[in-house]
């Protein structure tokens, strides 16, 4: 077997020193690489963590305003439409406003065209 050494025995030949050193060399050796490997790959976590966790944050953010644009101009078209396309634009804006936190109360009060 690779590791099994007897430690009860003495070394006695210098082949016996040097497959024992050989062998806590590579015991050793393994033991640091492997912390290192984890080290590293903890910290390529963390900088996915801080790098794309923002950027995904900031595209919602972008979305949202964009959908709030979007009701504002429809809003102003209005006076002519069909207020079922008003309503359901309207809606539309809720659901994207209530996507974070969908069990949120959210409630109209009134509207007012413009």
């Amino acid at each position: 077997m690779f590791l099994a050494i007897d430690v009860t025995k003495p070394l006695e030949s210098t082949a016996d020193k040097f497959a024992y050193g050989g062998q806590m060399l590579l015991i050793g050796m393994s033991v640091v690489f492997s912390v290192l490997l984890i080290l590293w790959g903890s910290l390529e976590l963390f900088h996915l963590i801080v790098t794309k966790l923002p950027a995904a944050l900031e595209k919602k953010r972008k979305a949202k305003a964009e959908a709030e644009v979007e009701v504002v101009e429809a809003a102003q078209e209005a006076p002519g439409e069909d207020e079922g396309e008003l309503v359901a634009v309207f809606a539309a804006a809720i659901a994207a406003a209530s996507e974070d936190d969908p069990a949120g109360s959210f409630r109209v009060v009134s509207f007012r065209r413009v």
